[in-house]
């Protein structure tokens, strides 16, 4: 079997309650995060965020739904596949 690993890497505001926004968007699709990293961008204001998931079965859905989000600015998707 074939698992996709996922890492996205989103620029996000950097203000209370969008961490939760972001893993929000995740949940809805029933889709488990396995990690989460956020460090401090050049820009004031701004996070890089980056989330590491299996198996997701339509990342594309997701990733649309957090382009939309207010608070994240770009969102950049990597894919990693492995036996």
């Amino acid at each position: 079997m074939t698992d996709i690993t996922y890492t996205l890497t989103l620029l996000v505001r950097d203000a209370p309650g969008v961490l939760v926004r972001v893993a929000q968007t995740f949940a809805r699709r029933g889709c488990n995060i396995n990690s989460i990293h956020v460090l401090p961008h050049t820009e004031d204001n701004w996070s890089n965020m980056i989330i590491t998931a299996r198996n997701v079965a339509r990342m594309d859905q997701i990733v649309h739904q957090l382009e939309k989000l207010i608070d994240v600015k770009s969102v950049y998707v990597h894919e990693d596949f492995s036996e």
